[in-house]
């Protein structure tokens, strides 16, 4: 291809460890933005410290932004900035703005910014 498939800033950018959601012990959970919509892809490599690798480059990665965008901060202050955890997921049912339309089951995601809901995990 000559395009790559998808184009994903570092500063928009969240890795974390979830191999339960996964499926798979070396599970990576890349969430980003595109388009201003909360974009993830779910990766997996089956040697685990390849997987480890790739979370940590994208944290040094992250590390470098922050140090360029906010160049005043400590390295102490940027640290809790490099990826977010996710504080709850799981399923509920919702209904839109109508009180007539149903209720529908969508996977919530909560970080310390944003909660999210997607149709199903991945």
């Amino acid at each position: 291809a000559k395009e790559p498939k998808a184009i994903m800033k570092i500063e928009h950018l969240n890795a974390t460890f979830q191999p339960g959601k996964i499926g798979n012990p070396h599970g990576l959970q890349i969430t980003y933005l595109k388009d201003n919509s909360t974009r993830n892809i779910f990766v997996y490599h089956e040697d685990g410290k390849e997987i480890v690798d790739w979370f940590n480059a994208i944290r040094a990665a992250r590390f470098h932004y922050l140090q360029v965008a906010f160049p005043g901060a400590s390295d102490s202050d940027l640290v809790p900035k490099l990826s977010r955890n996710y504080l709850k997921e799981g399923y509920m049912e919702k209904t839109g703005p109508k009180q007539t339309e149903g209720f529908k089951k969508r996977w919530f995601t909560m970080d310390d910014r944003r909660l999210m809901y997607f149709k199903d995990p991945l």
